[in-house]
């Protein structure tokens, strides 16, 4: 994930072009893209680039809220489908795949570390994540407190370095590439702690 934050910023960056972005900008409105960032993740396409663009075409505050809410719908819906709608035919996907997941229904034991290991494991899509977690069953308000809060970090720092990235400010694009950089080394030693602690 970092390295494609790091292709986008630099993509951005080198044809940055203010002219064009005012005229998207101004173009642009908040409710259909806030609507896109909800429901087209549900398919597969990543949520990164919307943060980006939320902060380049809204601004922080408007950018930081509509994104909260539009991550909250998505988080929800992405779990309900998971949890009831489609849940048979994803437990049968995953074991035709060779994957069975715990099912926390039945019990509570361990749902916050398996909940937190699945939403900082590197490399998986977040629909992937997001659906395997409604399908074990772990229960809704810790999805979705651990999924706000773990996603709620790093596009915050996304947003803003999409309005620094519009307004071409380096000293504010570098803060926000350090903080992304900052999450993405706690996450590797959080990884590694983990699997240190873990029996053998």
């Amino acid at each position: 994930m970092l390295a494609a934050i790091a292709a986008l910023v630099i993509l951005a960056w080198s044809i940055w072009d203010r002219a064009a972005l005012a005229s998207w900008k101004g173009e642009a409105a908040p409710l259909p893209f806030f609507a896109a960032m909800a429901v087209l993740p549900l398919f597969g396409m990543p949520i990164t680039p919307f943060f980006v663009l939320a902060g380049a075409t809204f601004g922080t505050r408007l950018g930081l809220l509509g994104s909260g809410l539009a991550l909250g719908l998505n988080l929800a819906v992405s779990y309900w489908l998971a949890h009831t709608a489609i849940r048979p035919w994803l437990k049968s996907l995953l074991r035709r795949l060779g994957y069975e997941l715990p099912d926390y229904e039945k019990k509570k034991e361990g749902a916050v570390r398996f909940t937190l290991s699945v939403k900082l494991a590197p490399g998986i899509p977040a629909f992937v994540k997001n659906y395997g977690l409604g399908v074990s069953g772990v229960p809704f308000a810790l999805y979705l407190s651990a999924s706000m809060l773990i996603t709620g970090l790093y596009a915050a720092a996304l947003i803003l370095l999409g309005e620094s990235l519009f307004e071409h400010d380096l000293n504010r694009s570098i803060v926000a590439g350090a903080v992304i950089l900052v999450a993405a080394l706690g996450l590797w030693w959080w990884r590694r702690s983990a699997r240190s602690r873990a029996p053998a």
